[in-house]
This record gives structure tokens, C-alpha cells and sequence, in this order.
């Protein structure tokens, strides 16, 4: 049983290459170009909102996380999470 399961993890593991992840990327991109065709104005917003929320989004962690303030509450070591 055991070496039936491993057999099975090891086929599930093959799935994930760059060829699936290009794949899954694509079932994203072509509904967004799709719409372009037909409302490009408001596919442009969206992409733009979606860029600006993400960009804040990322650099509220990161300041966030690199901020004086929260240094204090860490333990005394200096070590840090490597994200």
C-alpha cells in the first residue's frame, strides 16, 4: 500500500512543471484579453487597480515588518523570519 501511495505522489509531483504552471497563467490571461477586445477601458482600469492594490498590499508588509516600531516586540537574538 505504502509503495502504491508513493507511486502516486511521485505522478503528482511530475504534474507541477513549468509547462502547467504556463498553462494556469493562461487561464488567467486570456479571459482578461478576451474582455479587452470588447471593453479595453475598463480592462485597463481593472489591471491597474489590481497592480496598485497589489504593489500597496506588498509594501504595506513590508513596511510593516521592517518598521522601527515592531522591533522592540521581537526576542533580543536579532534573528528574524527570512521573508
Amino acid at each position: 500500500m505504502v509503495k502504491f501511495l508513493r507511486g502516486q505522489w511521485k505522478e503528482f509531483t511530475s504534474m507541477v512543471d513549468p509547462f502547467s504552471i504556463m498553462l494556469m497563467e493562461g487561464l488567467l490571461i486570456v479571459p482578461v484579453v478576451m474582455a479587452a477586445l470588447f471593453y479595453p477601458v475598463a480592462v485597463l482600469v481593472g489591471l491597474l487597480v489590481t497592480l496598485f492594490v497589489g504593489v500597496a498590499l506588498f509594501e504595506a508588509a513590508v513596511f510593516l515588518r521592517h518598521h522601527p516600531y515592531h522591533r522592540h516586540h521581537h526576542a533580543k537574538t536579532g534573528w528574524r523570519l527570512p521573508l
